[in-house]
C-alpha cells in the first residue's frame, strides 16, 4: 500500500527483515539496526537501545601490539579514528600500510591523534598477526561484546 511505501521511504528500509526503533512521540529514529541490537542483547539488559556516546561504548582496556594495556580514557582529548578492518580483507591490508605512514607523520608532528583498531578477524591468531603491523591501539579481540557495540554504533555490517 501507499502507507507502507511511505514508511519504507521515510526510514530508508532497503531489505527485510529490518527492525528500526523510533521515538513514538517524534518519529525520530532511536536505533537503525535493531536486529543487531536484539542479537547482542536478547534479554534487553541495555534497554532502551538508544545511541550511547563513544566514551561509554569504548570504555575498558585497550591494547598496544607490544602487549601493553591502557585505559580507553587515554583517548580523551585526542582526535580518534576508529579503524574497522580485518587481515583476510586485501583492500584493508593495503589501506593499513598507507594509514601507518599517515599515522606516524601526524604523531611526529605532535598532534593529539589516535587510531583505534576494531578487528573483524576470524581468529585471535590472525588478529595478533595483523595487529603486529599497527602502531596504534586496539580493542582486545577477546572483547567481542565491545567490538560488536562499536560496530553497531557506526552501522558496520561487513
Amino acid at each position: 500500500s501507499l502507507f507502507q511505501l511511505k514508511l519504507w521511504n521515510k526510514y530508508r528500509v532497503s531489505n527485510i527483515p529490518s527492525l528500526i526503533f523510533i521515538d513514538a512521540s517524534t518519529g525520530k529514529v532511536v536505533c537503525r539496526n535493531g536486529l543487531l541490537v536484539i542479537r547482542d542483547d536478547p534479554e534487553g539488559l541495555e534497554f532502551p537501545w538508544g545511541p550511547k556516546p563513544f566514551s561509554e561504548v569504548v570504555a575498558g582496556p585497550l591494547l598496544r601490539n607490544n602487549g601493553q594495556t591502557l585505559d580507553s580514557t587515554a583517548l580523551e582529548g585526542s582526535h580518534v579514528g576508529v579503524y574497522f578492518s580485518a587481515h583476510w580483507c586485501p583492500p584493508c591490508r593495503s589501506l593499513t600500510r598507507v594509514l601507518v605512514e599517515s599515522y606516524r607523520k601526524i604523531k611526529e608532528a605532535g598532534q593529539k591523534f589516535e587510531i583505534l583498531f576494531v578487528s573483524a578477524d576470524r581468529s585471535e591468531d590472525s588478529f595478533k598477526q595483523y595487529f603486529s603491523e599497527m602502531p596504534w591501539v586496539a580493542v582486545p579481540y577477546t572483547d567481542e561484546a565491545r567490538r560488536s557495540r562499536l560496530n553497531r554504533l557506526y552501522g558496520i555490517q561487513g
